[in-house]
């Protein structure tokens, strides 16, 4: 991997906040994105380390990114992998992300037709040709798809992101567990650093900071949170709360009072 790109994506200390801004390739309505160079200033100003974004979203960002780090949210086949890098590489990116979803049936996938074992294929040749070039990538891994929640067992994300990690990415994106043994099972069985996503909105501020809190603890090297930033009444202090946990290590309480 290319050391600059790496220092823009993670701090000294091997840690990031990154604020996952890609929803709106998939979901129908983002309204808290209609002006996402807005949200980036304010994210990049409040201590975070990077973006996560699309190519629409990405091309038009660089005055608000300023020096922040650009992850790259890229949907890929096994024979598109290296036009997207190229693309990648062509914007600017310092890094790319990707999903993949190990034992999905093809109803579940993201384009609706292929199988779990397609998408390890896909991302295998993604991160080949990534590694080609210095590229970072990052593999999001979701076990048996986005709309099979009820198979995503503690036992089905560890495998999930060991999986991801078998295929040479740098670093996983997968879900919080839900407690810290089995979470720290998750980072024991993953070949290479875990940063953890945010989900679904959480209407208590603190829950979000103590799942944070509790990753950290566990090794994760830090998160990559959307809705519960860039959703948040206090986007700025959301930021920052997640950055103090992140970066120095404080505790809910003291993070908390960030937000309040």
């Amino acid at each position: 991997m290319s050391a600059l790109r790496e220092r823009r994506l993670f701090r000294e200390s091997g840690r990031s906040l990154v604020i996952a801004m890609d929803h709106a390739r998939v979901m129908p309505t983002v309204t808290g994105l209609k002006d996402i160079n807005s949200v980036i200033k304010t994210c990049i100003g409040a201590g975070a380390d990077a973006i996560l974004a699309p190519m629409g979203s990405a091309a038009g960002c660089a005055s608000a990114l300023g020096n922040g780090g650009l992850w790259l949210s890229v949907d890929t086949t096994a024979a598109t992998a290296s036009s997207v890098v190229e693309s990648a590489l062509r914007l600017g990116a310092d890094g790319i992300k990707a999903e993949i979803y190990p034992w999905c049936k093809p109803e579940n996938d993201f384009f609706r037709n292929r199988s779990g074992a397609e998408t390890v294929l896909g991302i295998a040749c993604l991160v080949a040709e990534c590694h080609k070039w210095g590229l970072p990538c990052m593999i999001e891994s979701i076990p048996h798809g986005w709309p099979a929640a009820d198979k995503r067992t503690p036992e089905t994300v560890a495998a999930a992101a060991r999986v991801a990690s078998e295929t040479g990415a740098d670093y996983v994106k997968t879900f919080y567990t839900g407690d810290k043994e089995s979470f720290t099972t998750a980072i024991e069985n993953c070949n290479v650093p875990i940063l953890i996503l945010g989900g679904v909105k959480v209407d208590s501020d603190k829950d979000v900071l103590q799942m944070v809190r509790d990753a950290i603890d566990c090794g994760a090297v830090g998160i990559t949170m959307g809705r519960n930033i860039w959703g948040h009444d206090n986007i700025a202090g959301m930021t920052a709360a997640l950055a103090a946990i992140v970066h120095d290590d404080s505790s809910v309480d003291d993070a908390y009072g960030l937000v309040s």
